[in-house]
């Protein structure tokens, strides 16, 4: 899996994730990303571009958020014959 970008969660991250496409993947404009850790539990979060940043935003982002605070996520670039992006969560250790 092509990794797009990955952050440890902070306080801060509750509003909006600004990320760099280290994939080239992601398209230009505004899109949502459908988003799966484990093809269990779905997620759409609001994504714009903005230059060579990307801004993931918005209410479903803020609730997947809060309870992950000091988790360290990594968003990966779908996969050949998927819609949807995969994301992996580790959680922090406080």
């Amino acid at each position: 899996m092509e990794q797009i970008d990955a952050v440890n969660l902070v306080a801060n991250h509750v509003h909006r994730w600004r990320l760099r496409d280290r994939s080239g993947t992601l398209p230009a404009g505004r899109i949502v990303l459908t988003v799966t850790e484990d093809e269990n539990q779905w997620w759409r979060f609001e994504c714009r571009s903005e230059g060579d940043m990307h801004y993931i935003t918005g209410t479903e982002w803020s609730r997947f958020v809060q309870p992950r605070i000091d988790a360290r996520i990594t968003l990966y670039a779908q996969q050949e014959g998927e819609n949807f992006h995969r994301m992996e969560v580790i959680m922090g250790r406080n």
